[in-house]
């Protein structure tokens, strides 16, 4: 790693615990039939997962569900984009920590679900998956990044979204509780 990441990294998770720490949530297991409300953060950089988001967050809405979607692009020049929220590298500090009142609304909201529909690293979307209020968060594995979800979905043998997507729904339906 260059001197430079280091020191990028090292203040990246000084922001990050500072967050963190007036942050006081309750995680509590849930499964996808009694989410009512469903946050998707994604890289929507590639626009093939455009579509793969949307179509899966129409099937969610197809059940009754509340959905919102923000979408991380990793460039400078794309700003808006039809149907989704999106921030992009001109919205993030230095440290790759995103600074957008956007960004802040959404992980200020409450919902039932947090999908991380995002594969590998992504600074910027594990930084919001972190300070979520949401009540569960799921994702994909990342060895090193289990802190970021709640629940962590292994799609190491096929690191798709879409497959992340069938896999994250199969074992949501799975989930079995004693309800209060």
């Amino acid at each position: 790693m260059r001197y430079w990441d280091k020191i990028r990294n090292y203040f990246y998770k000084q922001n990050l615990e500072g967050r963190l720490k007036s942050l006081n949530v309750k995680h509590d297991i849930i499964n996808l039939n009694d989410a009512k409300t469903v946050g998707i953060l994604y890289d929507s950089t590639n626009p093939e997962n455009d579509t793969v988001i949307a179509a899966y967050a129409q099937q969610l809405r197809g059940q009754n569900k509340q959905v919102e979607i923000l979408g991380f692009v990793n460039d400078k020049k794309i700003d808006t984009k039809t149907g989704v929220t999106i921030f992009n590298k001109k919205n993030l500090s230095w440290t790759l920590a995103p600074e957008d009142e956007r960004v802040n609304q959404f992980a200020d909201k409450p919902f039932d679900l947090l999908l991380g529909c995002f594969i590998g690293e992504n600074l910027p979307l594990e930084f919001i998956t972190r300070i979520s209020k949401a009540r569960w968060r799921v994702g994909a594995y990342i060895e090193n990044k289990t802190d970021c979800f709640d629940m962590m979905v292994n799609v190491s043998s096929k690191a798709e979204l879409p497959y992340l997507l069938q896999q994250t729904t199969y074992f949501l339906n799975q989930i079995k509780y004693d309800q209060k």
